[in-house]
């Protein structure tokens, strides 16, 4: 009886680990796919699976937290989105997507480089985190630092090839450089 606890135990544990978040082996293969895509609907498609993968955590309390802090971000209670994803952060700190949701929280708070911070924080754990490297475009672009953002939204390319507002914001941005040049 034990060794079939132990065995079952093992088991739990392995498939609880293999269906979570950045960790999950499921990840290689969307973004092999991701790169296969041959139109936008079927990229889109693969990101979102991405996307559903990454906020997959299987801790209750965490998923309770993450659940509350992105219900607060939506209605721009940040000041207490910030305590629920602060929390998080600290209770599973593995757990990139908690880190990204938090960086986009501090960016709409207007704390870029706090937002910054967690988007280090983020790629860290998850270099193919495209949002997060997408997320530090953004903050560049408000930063007026236009090459820097540029470059971010182009490695998010390169992760991602299907991230309409990435490229939009490139094109905006050699825009800007065309007129700044003149």
């Amino acid at each position: 009886m034990q060794v079939f606890r132990a065995i079952f135990l093992t088991l739990v544990c392995w498939c609880v680990g293999a269906s979570a978040d950045q960790n999950d082996p499921r990840l290689e293969n969307l973004f092999q796919q991701l790169h296969q895509a041959e139109d936008f609907e079927e990229g889109e498609s693969i990101t979102q699976q991405i996307w559903k993968l990454w906020y997959e955590i299987q801790d209750e309390e965490a998923r309770d937290l993450f659940d509350r802090g992105v219900a607060l971000m939506a209605r721009a209670d940040y000041r207490s989105a910030l305590l629920a994803l602060t929390r998080l952060t600290e209770m599973k700190p593995q757990f990139a997507e908690a880190w990204n949701r938090r960086a986009t929280l501090l960016y709409l708070m207007g704390e870029y480089s706090l937002s910054m911070r967690d988007i280090r924080t983020t790629l860290a754990l998850e270099p193919r985190h495209f949002g997060a490297i997408s997320g530090m475009g953004q903050i560049l672009m408000r930063q007026n630092r236009l090459r820097e953002a540029r470059k971010a939204f182009e490695q998010a390319l390169e992760i991602n090839p299907h991230l309409m507002g990435a490229q939009i914001n490139i094109i905006q941005i050699n825009k800007m450089l065309s007129a700044n040049s003149v």
